[in-house]
């Protein structure tokens, strides 16, 4: 529960950006993450424009952005936007945000393999995507559309946020505003309100979530008079929602919210249930090159299931689904075998045991005024080495044999996060030079721990759950165990 918030909301768009210290920060909302292989390459050669830096950034709401825009090509930017189709309304560009479970119907978890269904392997639909798949992707559609045909909505915040979960969770777990997940009977069970509605009701039950809060939050009261909206998601309000929630059920009986049934996020190249393949891979830190983009745009496919031969496909190529993980999800693969070694000729990770797909980082110096360090590099260089903390300085050089983020004996711990993930009192890192920690106050790093940088005290970026925290402060790095709800970077 947070205080109200009485500063106006700063989430950057398409067409008002946040002024960054390397230029203007455009966000690009992509309902669901997902986005045609074309338009994403498309994006890619613009971003490249702005610099010889230049990239996309995935965001941890599965968006994009694009950083560096100079002021007299702005409007381009838009013009750019709209004509691929990224711009459906302007008064409500900013509202656009749907996450979804970017792996439905891609592995046999979630929806076809138990709730709402019967269990077993999904059927495959008319383009080859297994019907699970693109009965999330209708869902996206149809909540997209009818949020931009509401007038009043366009008056949310730039952090509200719609989630529609596979059943296995991982939408859930990044903490929507309102959300919905696949429950038994075919039908599905709708957050805050704990209610079970049927696919049909799905759209106007999140809709209706939304304008709810809107009322709750002051924006627009029962007559419709406008406040001052001081609150930008649910859990702000002053009782967390409770309230909202029950007035939402209305005297309908509150349904047992789905046990969600857990499940990898892969990366690399795998067998879909119906027998064609699908991939994804991993961007080192967000940042989405145009080589990489480019080659993303060439290997999606539209397939006859069982047959690998191509057919016309009323949705067209499927479209390339942007992780809240930093990742792309490949739904239906042309030519598995030569995929990975292409990718990584690219940048991009396929091996799943990469420490790349344990790091992330805020934008870090140059391009954040705030920051107070160059968080992607000092986070590359420690990858180099194979830690996912600080390098290890012994009197200012790196110390030979001093993992930080390595294999760990058992019970260490790396800035007070012990192997068990439980933070260790008093055992945090700081004060220490910003080119890396001190090897005898830097313990190696439990193994799997996750890792996130943060040039300041604000972790932008941030993402769910326990993982380390790395924030630069003014004598360098502090590392301690963290668990926090995400905050989009």
């Amino acid at each position: 529960m947070s205080p109200g918030r009485p500063r106006a909301d700063r989430c950057p768009g398409a067409l008002v950006l946040h002024e960054a210290a390397d230029g203007g920060l455009a966000r690009i909302r992509l309902p669901g993450g997902l986005v045609g292989g074309g338009v994403l390459a498309a994006l890619a050669a613009l971003a490249e424009s702005f610099g010889e830096h230049g990239a996309v950034e995935l965001t941890s709401r599965g968006n994009l952005q694009l950083r560096g825009v100079p002021t007299s090509r702005r409007a381009e930017l838009a013009d750019q936007v709209a004509e691929l189709g990224l711009l459906p309304s302007a008064t409500h560009e900013r509202v656009r945000n749907i996450v979804a479970s970017p792996f439905a119907g891609l592995t046999g978890a979630g929806v076809g393999a138990g709730a709402g269904s019967s269990a077993g392997t999904p059927p495959a639909g008319g383009d080859g995507v297994p019907t699970a798949g693109a009965r999330l992707e209708d869902l996206v559609r149809g909540l997209d559309e009818a949020l931009c045909a509401d007038p009043e909505l366009a008056e949310l915040s730039g952090r509200f946020l719609f989630g529609l979960d596979d059943g296995t969770g991982d939408i859930a777990a990044l903490a929507p505003d309102a959300w919905a997940a696949p429950a038994p009977e075919g039908h599905w069970w709708v957050g805050p309100a704990g209610v079970a509605v049927d696919d049909s009701g799905v759209v106007g039950e999140l809709l209706a979530v939304a304008r709810a809060f809107l009322r709750a939050a002051g924006t627009r009261d029962a007559a419709g008079t406008r406040g001052d909206g001081s609150f930008w998601r649910v859990r702000d309000l002053p009782d967390g929602g409770a309230e909202l929630a029950a007035g939402l059920r209305a005297g309908r009986p509150a349904a047992p919210r789905p046990a969600p049934r857990p499940a990898a996020h892969p990366v690399g190249v795998w067998r879909r249930p119906d027998g064609g393949h699908a991939a994804a891979v991993h961007v080192p830190l967000g940042r989405l090159t145009r080589p990489a983009a480019d080659l993303l745009a060439t290997v999606v496919t539209a397939t006859r299931p069982g047959t690998g031969q191509a057919q016309a496909s009323p949705r067209g190529e499927p479209p390339l689904r942007i992780t809240p993980w930093r990742s792309v999800v490949v739904p239906c693969l042309k030519d598995p075998p030569s995929f990975a070694a292409r990718a990584r000729r690219t940048g991009l990770v396929t091996d799943p045991a990469s420490i790349w797909t344990r790091v992330t980082a805020c934008a870090g110096r140059p391009g954040c005024a705030s920051a107070l360090a160059d968080v992607r590099a000092d986070a590359a260089r420690a990858v180099a080495a194979g830690l996912v903390a600080p390098v290890a300085l012994i009197d200012g050089a790196p110390a030979d044999g001093a993992p930080v983020g390595g294999a760990p004996a058992d019970g260490a711990s790396v800035g007070g996060v012990p192997a068990d993930g439980a933070p260790a009192d008093g055992a945090s890192v700081g004060g220490v030079p910003a080119g890396g920690i001190r090897a005898r106050d830097m313990p190696p790093a439990p193994t799997g721990a996750r890792a996130h940088w943060s040039g300041c005290g604000r972790r932008c970026g941030r993402p769910p759950g326990p993982h380390v925290e790395i924030v630069a402060g003014p004598a360098g790095y502090l590392v301690r165990a963290a668990g926090a709800e995400p905050k989009e970077s």
